[in-house]
């Protein structure tokens, strides 16, 4: 083989490495410390996984034999369920701007209204001010076509991700359409992509463009024409741009597809003419979109300060915190923001960074890295149950059973995403044993272990960050999917022994599972739901109103379901009392004292409006965190204070199992059921596709 030859194979040799690691973190441990936790026990994410893929090999045998005019059938079926739900989600589900949000949606209404001032945020994260032009021109394209901004934006959020999904399905679709089916298939049951596609930020934008560069490459290898070429070539080049001006960590996939440029054998025979043109064709897009980006801030007011501008190194420095799992760390980017000169934080965070790594010292850092890869790739949520962390609407049903509804999807997540390995795993050997590796398997593997480098190695590491290989894994499973091998095959006699062996093995091992889970119907968890949550106000901002002494401050509540628990801001001790009143101005509660903490609970109130007021009944000005926002972050603003709003939580605090005893048994006998149909249809159906 030759030197280009050998350097693919050792490519797809590393990234089977890295599926495999990765297989076996998603495993044993997935992350706990999050709000994803209460994982079922390994041997049960295994079963299921196996249940997964044994429905996943159904579906694929019931799609390959059907007829090409049945197959369009059910694609146009597919298609319309993937899309219903969609928009049942979208209308269903508008999730709060919280965190950064907050401050991309305020300053895009304000863009909106006229106004070009741009707040001392957006100096420091500098990352989001593209985004946020974008989002004020969407926010004024739907004014007068539907009335609430949060259902807009879901929808056009749905359909750009659409864009991308149809793309992946065109191209399947010519190859084989039961692949493209299969596709489709499992997008329906992809928990995490709907839930950032509630979520208004760059994450879910990004997606589509990397999906189109994939299909772009895959094309511009086998393209014969020169229009062709040029044409998807332009392509690439526009979608590298794309992502990269969304998400600056989507250089890796400029990268990855460059490399890979001038490594795979094109169909083209003036294959170097095909290379160095596509490559001065996109390096020429990469920096004309730079400067476009440039000129659009500066169009819309925007001057960055370099001085209020955190530096790269501080992302590593707090990414290396031995205290975290290298997630965003607010007490270290504090203290580089503090700092109040360019040179005074880039000397800081180079502080902080000697300083982690000492700390670590060399074993250290090996156990630090692994703890930086357990939470980026580790867990198949994605963190999809945390980045919506507050709705404006939401059905009562989810409201009332979130926990045990985002517990149940969670271990879904965990499940379909080991299993997604797998496919992807036995996929990439199978082209190492035929030396024949795919080009979009190679440049997604590639991206996969560059992004992993990139995070777990020197950047900050989120889950988030991780969410490209959900869909790389989704295309490289509908890619890449083979027939586990039929037993029977090779037996005249009908073995009628072995589905009944199989059988009675999945039942005794499904019993163990039960009993090694049984915890979740007897332990005590606390649970606690938010009737009403306003968490705005301390993040960057800090931002306080001052209630005089023998004054109040009053903040109107619509509780969604019943409460038991207040707390405002951190829960400090005031010199004060609160008070709780009705919808009919009828006291149903009140704190006890002039020393009062700001957490407290109280007995069970229904769900409705009720109106808290905070009493100063001290000598001096007391000071309480609030947001000022021109957007509802609840349904009233205070009394008096117009876009002025508490920081609070109210919520309906209580302890209790995960599962009751009925759900648990009910979980356990539809795994049982689908467990015994599976090994029923794969050992009894002789017939090979």
């Amino acid at each position: 083989m030759s030197i280009r030859q050998h350097t693919m194979t050792l490519f797809g040799g590393l990234i089977s490495i890295t599926l495999l690691l990765t297989g076996g973190l998603a495993l044993l441990f997935p992350v706990t410390f999050r709000i994803d936790h209460n994982w079922l026990s390994p041997l049960a994410i295994a079963l299921g996984t196996g249940i997964y893929l044994g429905t996943l090999g159904l579906s694929f045998r019931a799609l390959h034999r059907i007829s090409s005019r049945q197959s369009q059938w059910v694609a146009v079926g597919l298609w319309l369920l993937l899309l219903t739900i969609q928009g049942w989600v979208a209308v269903s589900w508008v999730a709060a701007p919280r965190a950064d949000l907050y401050f991309v949606h305020q300053q895009a209404l304000d863009l909106l209204h006229g106004s070009t001032s741009w707040p001392a945020y957006f100096q420091t994260y500098a990352n989001n001010v593209s985004f946020t032009i974008l989002l004020s021109g969407l926010l004024r394209l739907g004014q007068g076509i539907i009335s609430n901004s949060g259902v807009w934006l879901n929808l056009l959020q749905f359909i750009w991700l659409d864009c991308g999904l149809l793309v992946v399905w065109l191209a399947l679709r010519k190859r084989n359409p039961a692949r493209a089916n299969l596709w489709i298939g499992m997008l329906i049951t992809t928990v995490p992509l709907y839930a950032y596609a509630l979520n208004a930020y760059t994450d879910v934008y990004v997606l589509p463009f990397m999906l189109f560069a994939i299909v772009a490459f895959t094309q511009l290898k086998r393209s014969l024409r020169g229009p062709a070429i040029f044409g998807w070539a332009l392509l690439l080049g526009l979608s590298l741009t794309g992502a990269y001006l969304f998400k600056a960590n989507y250089i890796v996939l400029t990268i990855a597809a460059l490399l890979l440029l001038w490594l795979i054998p094109l169909a083209h025979p003036r294959h170097w003419l095909v290379r160095l043109g596509t490559t001065v064709l996109i390096v020429g897009l990469l920096f004309a979109g730079i400067a476009g980006n440039h000129n659009l801030q500066q169009a819309n007011g925007y001057h960055p300060n370099a001085d209020q501008a955190l530096p790269a190194m501080s992302w590593v420095a707090m990414s290396w915190n031995p205290a975290h799992y290298g997630e965003y760390n607010r007490q270290d980017a504090t203290t580089v923001i503090h700092q109040p000169t360019v040179a005074a934080k880039k000397e800081t965070a180079t502080g902080l960074l000697h300083d982690h790594l000492q700390q670590l010292g060399p074993i250290g850092i090996l156990g630090h890295l692994f703890r930086k890869a357990r939470l980026f790739l580790a867990t198949g949520t994605f963190d999809a149950f945390q980045i919506n962390s507050a709705f404006d609407r939401a059905p009562h049903w989810y409201r009332q059973h979130r926990s045990t509804a985002d517990w149940l999807l969670a271990n879904w997540c965990q499940v379909s995403y080991l299993a997604l390995i797998l496919v992807n795993l036995g996929w990439g050997i199978q082209q190492l044993r035929r030396r024949h590796l795919s080009s979009a398997y190679l440049l997604g593997g590639i991206f996969m272990m560059g992004l992993v480098a990139f995070h777990v190695v020197f950047w900050e590491t989120e889950e988030r960050y991780a969410l490209p290989l959900l869909l790389l894994l989704l295309a490289g499973a509908a890619s890449g999917y083979r027939q586990p091998r039929n037993l029977l095959r090779w037996s005249r006699n009908r073995l009628t022994w072995l589905p009944l062996a199989m059988a009675g093995a999945f039942t005794l091992t499904l019993g163990l599972v039960a009993w090694q889970n049984s915890a979740l119907t007897t332990h005590q968890w606390v649970q606690p739901l938010n009737a009403v949550s306003q968490n705005e106000g301390r993040y960057y901002q800090n931002h306080k109103l001052a209630i005089k002494p023998h004054h109040a401050l009053s903040q109107p509540i619509t509780a969604t379901i019943a409460f038991n628990k207040i707390i405002i801001d951190r829960g400090e001790q005031i010199t004060g009392h609160l008070r709780l009143t009705n919808a009919q101005g009828k006291v149903v509660w009140r704190s006890q004292g002039t020393k009062t903490l700001l957490a407290q609970s109280i007995p069970d109130q229904p769900a409705g409006r009720y109106t808290l007021t905070l009493t100063n009944q001290g000598t001096h000005n007391l000071r309480v965190v609030t947001a000022p926002a021109t957007f509802p972050l609840l349904p009233k603003s205070l009394l008096g204070h117009p876009n002025q709003y508490l920081r609070l939580t109210v919520q309906q605090y209580r302890v209790g199992p995960i599962l009751t005893q009925n759900k648990f048994w009910l979980l356990f006998a539809t795994i049982w059921l689908g467990g015994l149909l599976i090994i029923d249809r794969f050992y009894w159906y002789r017939r090979q596709i």
